[in-house]
């Protein structure tokens, strides 16, 4: 950090569960990147900075670039896309986009989503109230991509210790892979995430079928080598998991929570489920983001915003300001199914780590929301019970959503 760059106090990591956005305004004021002791990084606010960081990975790079065995082993083992750097990285990608591009998600929309979403349904439609982020989001996801892999979807217990396992990785991520408990937490439950997948990859190998896991034994090797190991089988489907997992629910819960607080929204999408239920689940990214920011190291002395970044020092990409950046969006911190390009946010980031779940992410949203209205007459926030807060910090959403509807 260069001696005249003033500190930012408060620190962002004092905002879990609290409302960050004044507080990432009231930075914006000071510029972009700003400095914050506590968190030993640089914040990244501006749009166009964060577009650039995520486009240079020669300058920016990824936090597991020189990833020690612990990252490793939190990631599922070295065969994890996430490790891969520039030339590599384009060639492994390019096995996972042809897994979660458009064109085959609109066949798992038809034969893997809607099936899971009307059996989540079918489950609460007569009860008149649920928790649509318990019930509902939390229950479809991590169904759909066991479903995908060829993982039974229907075992209740497997799927909640799943989210449990994977919300204990996220914790010690948000913390900048800092704290001795959270790391042993985080490890222990990758630990557990691979020898749950571990059956299946074995079994895979011997009788493939057409599922995820089948296809990285079949189709992975192209670009990863001959010589695949089932570590490296294991690496590769717990990325393949957890690029559509977690984030989806909490998208999915953002998106939701506009629908049922914005009168004029709902209106408008329950009469066009076209555009308009695009558009929103759009706003929804933009304006709550879910990952509220990504983490890049500085591979070289360097600039951003006029201020020098030196070699080792982190970033921190903050997507949940950069997408309001009042430079960029009109109305920023206001929901506008009529805004142009609305797709252009960074919620899935940018460049060549931008998720490669995206449109399956995409498609999931736009699905459940249209269906949470088609199935459940006059669906609202239940005034007898808790409302919703945007709670959580490296991922953030707005729970619970305690709603009722007409019998």
């Amino acid at each position: 950090m260069t001696e005249t760059t003033s500190k930012a106090q408060p620190s962002i990591v004092d905002f879990a569960d609290k409302d960050i956005f004044p507080f990432l305004e009231q930075l914006r004021s000071q510029g972009s990147p700003v400095w914050d002791e506590k968190a030993q990084a640089w914040l990244v606010l501006d749009y166009d900075q964060c577009v650039e960081a995520e486009a240079t990975e020669e300058v920016f790079g990824n936090v597991y670039m020189n990833a020690d065995p612990i990252l490793e082993r939190l990631k599922g083992g070295k065969a994890n896309i996430t490790f891969s750097q520039g030339a590599e990285h384009a060639r492994l990608r390019k096995f996972h986009l042809a897994l979660l591009a458009a064109p085959p998600v609109e066949s798992y929309r038809v034969n893997h989503v809607r099936p899971i979403i009307d059996f989540a349904l079918d489950r609460i439609v007569d009860r008149g109230r649920a928790d649509l982020m318990q019930d509902l989001a939390a229950q479809i996801v991590p169904r759909v991509i066991c479903s995908l892999m060829g993982i039974p979807w229907e075992d209740d217990a497997k799927v909640a210790r799943i989210l449990e396992l994977n919300d204990a990785i996220l914790r010690f991520v948000g913390a900048n892979y800092q704290g001795d408990d959270l790391r042993e937490k985080a490890l222990a439950a990758s630990g557990e995430l691979n020898q749950m997948l571990l059956p299946y990859i074995r079994e895979r190998r011997e009788n493939p079928t057409e599922d995820f896991i089948s296809r990285v034994w079949l189709e992975a090797p192209t670009e990863y080598g001959d010589d695949l190991t089932e570590a490296d089988a294991v690496a590769i489907c717990r990325e393949l998991y957890f690029a559509a997992s977690d984030t989806t629910i909490h998208g999915t819960a953002n998106a939701l929570y506009l629908l049922l607080t914005d009168p004029a929204i709902r209106e408008r999408v329950h009469a066009d489920r076209g555009k308009a239920l695009k558009s929103l689940v759009e706003e929804g990214l933009r304006l709550y983001n879910v990952v509220q920011l990504r983490h890049r190291l500085a591979r070289m002395d360097t600039q951003l915003g006029g201020q020098t970044i030196r070699q080792g020092e982190m970033i921190l990409l903050v997507h949940a300001a950069a997408n309001r950046d009042p430079a960029h969006y009109e109305c920023p911190a206001h929901a506008d199914l009529d805004r142009k390009m609305a797709a252009d946010h960074l919620a899935f980031g940018r460049g060549p780590r931008s998720c490669v779940g995206a449109q399956l992410a995409r498609v999931e949203m736009r699905e459940i929301l249209g269906s949470v209205l088609d199935r459940l007459p006059n669906v609202r926030l239940d005034p007898d019970a808790e409302p919703p807060r945007f709670s959580g910090f490296y991922i953030r959403s707005h729970q619970p959503l305690n709603v009722v509807w007409d019998s």
